[in-house]
């Protein structure tokens, strides 16, 4: 655990010179654990000791990378009331959070973390540090806002600040639970969020249960219900809870019962498939076949584990998101209006295959209609069931080619890995991949006798192969069920 950039220095040189792959953990709130490299042998440069918040007096402020975020507020704020916008889980990390977007309750009002972000220093994979902002190593700073994990580790980041107002005012509105409620309920949510100021930041949360609809208001409750009343009209229903709070009180309303400031990094793993997706907004149908989908698998589902869906309004033509140019930064999402981000979560350290499943209809049910670059992903929601590739696409989609090529000038020996960063070999086809693992099985059976490949079937870049043979010792068949990945058949290893 570094407490200084020198020594983070060193530890990435250390890295080097033996040859690991290297990733940093600012927060530890990775759905991936990609923090943790996603291989053995990795190099985690933790940064539990480096987490100071400095504002100074123009309003700027030097953050160090262990930071999180609800730290990040209550100093921002009490050093000289200022704020950044930013996720509502207190115990992120402020690193992961802004190099890959860093969306939250007042991201319509005040865009994007990185789009706050005015430098940074970072290291690079041949050890040296570099500053990067719009007028120095400008390419790095571009990739870092989007994309970062792939080209070095932050030590240090530089932000501009705002300041907030001194009250805001926080709501909810649930909902009655039924299938064509929630069909209206999306449609209605939707339909305002097109047109409705910047002050008002919206998301809509579904469950196998229950439907709600909540925000924050940059403005006193009067001008809060003036900017509700078309979607009060329209779904003939009241607020449940609305008051108006400090900056602080708001943070802490979103953040559920968690204190701002933890003392101790998350150290409890709970059993969660986690996805995204960010989409335009979607038509009449898309949402009926979304519902129909979620309906119809909730009797199936819902006694194994639970799940939910969380809609934000992220996008459109009042959002400060989209005011941005899509080309400024690396994050390729702002031209998306939804901002999805669907959770399942098993019970007693198990997760069954069902909620894959299920999760994956959800999205199907809207994207089969839509063409490749109508929709993507947010990749600070990471997908462990996507391939490094895919992941990138879907991640950073036209960004990607000027991505690739500032990562193989910048760190052409994939330094900086974890399993989407970019920097993965291209992937081959399932028929290419077939051949190069039969290689690999007749290697290691070559001295087994009668060996049988019953099946090979692929998931991204896993197969689950079943084989049969003749046991010499024992004279008998018997079958394997064995998980191969391309990293490991490269190398000639069974994982």
């Amino acid at each position: 655990m570094p407490r200084s950039i020198e020594q983070v220095q060193a530890a990435v040189l250390c890295g080097i010179n033996h040859q690991l792959r290297i990733s940093a953990k600012g927060g530890g709130h990775s759905s991936g654990s990609y923090s943790l490299g996603g291989e053995n042998g990795h190099l985690v440069i933790d940064f539990e000791q480096m987490d100071q918040v400095i504002l100074s007096d123009n309003h700027t402020a030097i953050i160090q990378p262990g930071a999180r975020l609800g730290h990040v507020s209550v100093e921002l704020f009490n050093q000289g009331q200022r704020a950044i916008p930013h996720g509502t889980c207190p115990g992120v990390g402020i690193s992961g959070h802004v190099l890959h977007g860093g969306y939250g309750r007042a991201s319509r009002t005040h865009g994007l973390t990185l789009d706050w972000l005015k430098s940074a220093k970072v290291i690079l994979s041949d050890g040296s540090i570099a500053h990067c902002s719009a007028t120095d190593n400008t390419d790095l700073f571009w990739a870092i806002r989007g994309a970062g994990s792939s080209f070095g580790i932050v030590t240090e980041f530089e932000f501009d600040t705002f300041g907030p107002p001194e009250n805001v005012t926080v709501f909810a509105i649930d909902m009655p639970w039924s299938e064509s409620g929630v069909a209206e309920s999306l449609k209605a949510v939707q339909s305002l969020s097109l047109t409705a100021r910047e002050e008002l930041n919206l998301a809509f949360d579904v469950t196998a249960s229950s439907q709600a609809i909540r925000g924050l208001y940059f403005g006193d409750e009067h001008g809060l219900v003036q900017a509700l009343q078309p979607l009060l009209t329209n779904l003939k229903t009241q607020l449940s809870d609305v008051k108006s709070v400090s900056w602080l009180e708001g943070l802490e309303y979103f953040a559920e019962g968690e204190p701002l400031v933890r003392p101790q990094p998350y150290n409890v793993h709970t059993t969660t498939y986690t996805s995204s997706l960010t989409t335009p907004p979607l038509t009449d149908e898309q949402i009926n076949a979304l519902v129909l989908t979620l309906f119809t698998n909730i009797n199936d589902t819902n006694a194994r584990h639970s799940w939910d869906v969380l809609f934000e309004l992220h996008g459109g033509p009042k959002s400060a998101v989209a005011q941005t140019d899509l080309a400024a930064t690396s994050y390729a999402q702002r031209d998306k209006f939804l901002l999805w981000q669907l959770n399942a979560f098993g019970e007693d350290g198990n997760l069954p295959r069902e909620s894959f499943v299920f999760l994956k209809q959800i999205m199907d049910s809207v994207t089969q209609s839509m063409v490749d670059g109508d929709w993507g992903m947010y990749a600070n929601s990471i997908d462990t069931q996507l391939d490094g590739n895919t992941a990138q696409k879907l991640y950073w989609g036209d960004n990607l080619p000027r991505l690739r090529k500032i990562k193989a000038r910048l760190d052409p020996s994939n330094v900086f890995w974890n399993p989407q960063v970019l920097g993965q070999k291209e992937v081959s086809s399932d028929k290419d991949n077939s051949t190069r693992l039969l290689t690999a099985i007749s290697l290691i059976y070559k001295k087994l006798s009668a060996i049988l490949l019953q099946t090979i079937v692929w998931q991204g870049t896993v197969a689950r192969v079943t084989i049969e043979y003749n046991s010499e010792a024992r004279s008998r068949h018997w079958f394997l069920n064995m998980f191969f990945a391309l990293q490991q058949i490269d190398k000639g290893i069974i994982v």
